[in-house]
């Protein structure tokens, strides 16, 4: 359950000592008295609420919590009250607190180590609202050596600011600054190939070479940078646009704590969104919204169809949104083969799983549904007599799952995050099966069938959401049950994998631009783009109030 309500409070003391989180407070709203006060996990599907000690003395709330002893699991926590006035009892987040507090945990980050593998660090989030966040710990980026190497690269930034600021610098990312195969790739490979040497020698590709995709982009190896090497940090200070499929974070540390570096380049920076998929079938508005932390320049987009769901749910002008499609379309084509015909299973992720206990993870609905599919023997049999191989390729959050699928089936194979470029299994399948994945897209645009099996539609409109009718709009079979499933497999193995007139039939208004000049599109609207500077917008349409 997700806290709408929120107390104000006005923070007297803060400390993080030796595994104690202690907070001192006064509460800012009037009749307001507060009984309890929990450390709460986001969570959408459970509860789990630690107490804090907490006693109150002329008005003045003094709180602690001993983290050592405290059953934490990773995730983010909200400090919540149980609130009392008005004639109700109720929750609600711990908010309010002052720029001070939330400056003073920038400039000065402090957090706590536990069980030396695990870190605890608070902060204030953009609602100003007092939150934890406990994860595991980075060896290399939780020290305040790393704090001071920030420091430097700032320095260095500022005192020759001109210089990098003439270079507009391009700075293009996928994932983690971990892949290379999604549109940043493909959109990066345009421009080293296309474009000619005074256009694209301020653009370059951010990646840990370390990763496995490096090798997709080692041959323009003049323009790609190390990630969060002392030159990447300058250059990203200097860069005039952020080009990614992902949000801004990305472009950093996942999940280390706020300092001023951190602050500065999201607060500064221009992103454009290349997006990993159509926007439809998840709704993410909440965290893409123009007036949030998230928001970005030039929003990508395929088709008037989905121009509208942006500006209608994101709130962006359509000046904003530019219609292009996708750059990884521009290198799609079908590659799928008669003699072995493949079969791709590609589920999403979960939101309520993300943080999941491998146990939590085996008894969730989600694992039992595909691993009672792929165990299935009448599938088994189905894909045997028919000569398919059915190849399941788990999403990048659930990599860590993937033997837990593990089966003997010569017919079914397991796919690890990064064994295979995503790009090659969309093109060389001859069907699709996914419940909500973006990728359904890629398929369709080669006009080849998706059955989705979004059996627990339920949950995901409830948690998640979607911008269209499933039942309705979807273009292609929706079924519910293993049942339904193996009946829709089998009715496109018997005609060949062709698709249904009625989903044929929707194309042209889904996906109307399949020219293969996607990238050039996007290349020509970011050039043309004439965007001032981030933080005079910020405070014209109110982020951050």
């Amino acid at each position: 359950m997700i806290l709408e309500r929120e107390i104000r409070v006005n923070t007297k003391k803060f400390s993080l000592k030796k595994g104690r989180l202690r907070i001192s407070f006064a509460v800012s709203e009037q009749g307001k008295r507060i009984r309890k006060l929990f450390l709460k996990e986001r969570n959408a599907l459970r509860e789990v609420y630690l107490p804090f000690h907490l006693r109150c003395q002329e008005d003045l709330y003094d709180a602690y919590i001993d983290l050592d002893r405290s059953e934490l699991n990773i995730a983010f926590w909200d400090i919540v009250a149980l609130v009392e006035g008005d004639g109700e009892q109720y929750k609600a987040i711990l908010g309010g607190q002052s720029i001070k507090l939330k400056l003073k945990l920038i400039l000065f980050p402090r957090w706590y180590r536990k069980n030396k593998s695990h870190i605890v660090y608070p902060f204030v989030n953009g609602a100003r609202q007092f939150t934890i966040q406990y994860r595991k710990y980075q060896e290399g980026y939780d020290s305040y050596w790393f704090i001071l190497k920030e420091y430097l690269a700032l320095f260095c930034y500022f005192v020759l600011k001109p210089y990098w600021d003439h270079k507009k610098i391009w700075l293009v990312c996928e994932k983690f600054c971990a892949m290379a195969q999604d549109n940043g790739l493909y959109f990066f490979q345009y421009c080293m190939e296309q474009l000619p040497e005074e256009e694209k020698k301020h653009i370059y590709y951010v990646i840990d070479k370390k990763a496995q995709d490096y090798q997709a982009v080692r041959k323009y190896e003049d323009h790609v940078i190390q990630f969060m090497s002392f030159r990447y940090m300058i250059y990203l200070c200097g860069a005039q646009y952020l080009i990614s499929t992902d949000a801004i974070r990305h472009f950093y540390i996942w999940d280390s704590p706020n300092s001023v570096y951190k602050v500065l380049y999201q607060a500064r920076k221009h992103m454009i969104f290349l997006q990993h998929g159509v926007m439809a079938f998840k709704q993410c508005h909440r965290t893409f919204h123009k007036l949030g932390g998230n928001r970005m320049a030039l929003f990508v987009v395929s088709s008037q169809f989905e121009q509208d769901i942006i500006h209608q749910y994101f709130e962006y002008d359509r000046e904003e949104i530019i219609i292009t499609g996708l750059s990884r379309w521009d290198v799609l084509h079908d590659t799928s083969n008669k003699d072995h015909r493949e079969i791709l299973l590609m589920p999403t992720w979960r939101v309520w799983l993300e943080n999941a206990s491998g146990e939590e993870f085996r008894k969730s609905d989600y694992f039992r549904n595909y691993r009672a599919l792929l165990c299935n023997e009448e599938l088994q049999k189905l894909l045997e007599d028919s000569n398919i191989t059915l190849n399941f390729y788990i999403h990048p959050k659930f990599r860590d799952y993937i033997e837990e699928f593990q089966i003997h089936a010569e017919r079914v194979r397991l796919i690890p995050f990064g064994e295979q470029p995503l790009n090659q299994l969309l093109m060389s399948c001859n069907m699709l099966i996914t419940d909500y994945s973006s990728v359904a897209w890629d398929v369709y645009y080669q006009e080849k069938p998706v059955v989705f099996f979004p059996f627990d539609l339920d949950t995901y409109e409830k948690v998640q959401g979607s911008y269209v009718d499933l039942e309705k709009e979807a273009f292609g079979d929706v079924v519910h049950d293993q049942k339904e499933l193996l009946e829709a497999i089998e009715k496109y193995v018997t005609n060949g994998f062709e698709e249904e007139k009625i989903f044929k039939q929707r194309r042209e208004y889904l996906l109307p631009l399949r020219d293969h000049k996607n990238s050039e599109r996007i290349y020509q609207k970011i050039r043309g783009a004439k965007l001032g500077r981030k933080l005079d917008l910020r405070k014209k349409i109110g982020i951050g109030r």
